[in-house]
Order: C-alpha cells, then sequence, then structure tokens
C-alpha cells in the first residue's frame, strides 16, 4: 500500500498510545491548550522524516528539492488539496512533474495491481511510451483546473517532447522506470513520492489499488498550515511501496 494507515500520538504522556483518526477528532478539542507554554509543537513523519510545525514549509526554497525544481515546491499538499499542484511554476518544472507522475504510477499500478500499460516500457522495453503518456495528458486536461491556464496544445507538445529526450542526465526520459527511492534521492524529500501519488490520483481519480488518498492529503495541508496543534502525525512508511 502506498498509503499506511494514519494515526496521531499526543505528545502529552498521560492521553495513552496512539490513537486512530476517529478517537484523536473526539479529543484533539479537549487538548487545544497544549500549545501554550510547556505544551508540545505539532509534527509529523513520513518516510522516516520529521519536522516540526514551524517548519513544515520547508520545501519553499528550490534548494530544498535538491536544485531538481527551478521554482521551488511552496506548500506542497496544501496546492494538492486545492487543485492548484501545477499552477505558478516554471513550465519545465511543470511537465517535469507530469511527466514523473505518471512513470510513479505507472510503476505503483504493475506492482499493486499487476497492470501494465501497453504503451509503455512495462509492457515491453521496444515499446514506444508516447502514447500511454499522452492518454494520462489528456486525462489531465479533461480535469478541470488542475493543468495551469498558460496550458495548450503547443505546451502538451512541449511535455511530451521533454519526456521523449534525454536531457537532464536522461531523468525525465519516459523509457526511464522510476521507483519510489529514486524520486526521493532525486528531489531531496521523503515527502515527494507521496506528492506525485497524489497529483496521478487527481488525474485518474483514484489511487493504485482503488486507494483513497484524500484524508491524508488534506491532513498534510492541515499540518502545513500549523492547524494539528499538541498532537504528532504519523504516516507510517513501513508498508509503502
Amino acid at each position: 500500500m502506498w498509503l499506511s494507515k494514519i494515526t496521531t500520538e499526543p505528545t502529552e504522556p498521560n492521553l495513552g498510545p496512539t490513537l486512530d483518526w476517529k478517537t484523536h477528532k473526539k479529543r484533539c478539542a479537549r487538548n487545544r491548550g497544549g500549545n501554550g507554554p510547556g505544551g508540545a509543537t505539532a509534527t509529523w513523519s513520513a518516510g522516516g522524516s520529521t519536522s516540526s510545525a514551524a517548519r513544515s514549509n520547508s520545501t519553499d526554497s528550490t534548494a530544498a528539492t535538491g536544485g531538481a525544481l527551478e521554482g521551488g515546491n511552496p506548500m506542497p499538499f496544501t496546492r494538492l488539496e486545492k487543485g492548484t499542484y501545477l499552477h505558478d511554476r516554471p513550465e519545465k518544472d511543470t511537465y517535469k512533474l507530469l511527466i514523473d507522475a505518471y512513470r510513479l504510477r505507472l510503476a505503483d499500478v504493475a506492482k499493486i495491481e499487476g497492470v501494465v500499460e501497453p504503451d509503455s516500457i512495462y509492457a515491453s522495453a521496444t515499446n514506444d511510451p508516447l502514447p500511454g503518456f499522452r492518454r494520462f495528458l489528456d486525462k489531465a486536461s479533461a480535469t478541470g483546473g488542475l493543468l495551469p491556464p498558460w496550458w495548450n496544445a503547443d505546451k502538451q507538445r512541449d511535455c511530451e517532447d521533454l519526456g521523449m529526450s534525454s536531457a537532464g542526465g536522461g531523468w525525465t526520459s519516459l523509457r526511464k522506470k522510476i521507483q519510489k527511492g529514486d524520486v526521493t534521492d532525486h528531489y531531496g524529500d521523503a515527502k515527494f513520492p507521496m506528492q506525485l501519488r497524489m497529483l496521478a490520483e487527481a488525474v485518474y481519480g483514484r489511487g493504485p489499488g482503488g486507494q483513497d488518498g484524500s484524508m491524508a492529503r488534506r491532513m498534510m495541508a492541515m499540518q502545513e498550515a500549523g492547524a494539528l496543534p499538541g498532537h504528532m502525525l504519523h504516516f507510517d512508511a513501513s508498508r509503502n511501496l
């Protein structure tokens, strides 16, 4: 599973062990005072990475993505929740994110569902991967507001051309398979695979294997806004791909 069970762990020792989200919702209101003097700072972990609320926007700078994105990656989960993840970015960053979301989706579906895209290298190493990617872009275009306002047929061709080129050492090539670890290494962010998976879910309307990442996306956006005081938010990555 690419999204594991979400749990919230109170930082106050008298509240017991890790709680599930339903229990957390009932108790959260009673613990709003935990962010005062001596209270806890909201933190979260994903893929073994932990960040305080004060550092929740650590992907705001280009450096935070290892220079992989020209325009940085501000408030990614908030933008995913609003449907504006691809907006207000340099064109090349938008192309790259679409290519990487598609390639990671191919890997996830092949592993979880045992299904391969016929027009991809997962079906045959000699396949032309462009038709499958073009269908992905067509679906993205049909999802109202997902693509930026400047997107048009010419921009789609530019995106396709990048995917079919060997620019950037071949990273964006549609002939190159990628896995979760490759994405983490390339962008320098353990949460980046989750972002790409949520972007692909917005295109297809569901996650791999029919999973629904909406709760995780919403909670990550809340964490970015500092809206989960007094608790630790955990995404158990042990079962992730």
